[in-house]
């Protein structure tokens, strides 16, 4: 059974600064074309649900905040 979609985390960094989102994406659609422009972009992992990549995403942010480096 195929997935219909699947979940990433995205890590960007603007000006020195990081955060992370997670995005849903559907399945069969060129990954290299989806994210080749977007300026900023250091990371794109896998996730097998949105749960997780949310509170994956939501962790790093909070490392990010507790280091100095969180963009917002």
């Amino acid at each position: 059974m195929n997935k219909k979609t699947f979940f990433v985390i995205s890590v960007k960094t603007e000006d020195g600064r990081r955060y992370a989102y997670a995005d849903a994406i559907q399945n069969c659609n060129d990954l290299f074309w989806i994210f080749k422009n977007i300026k900023g972009l250091e990371t794109v992992n896998a996730c097998d649900t949105r749960r997780d990549a949310d509170e994956i995403a939501r962790y790093w942010n909070e490392c990010y905040k507790n280091n100095g480096t969180y963009a917002f």
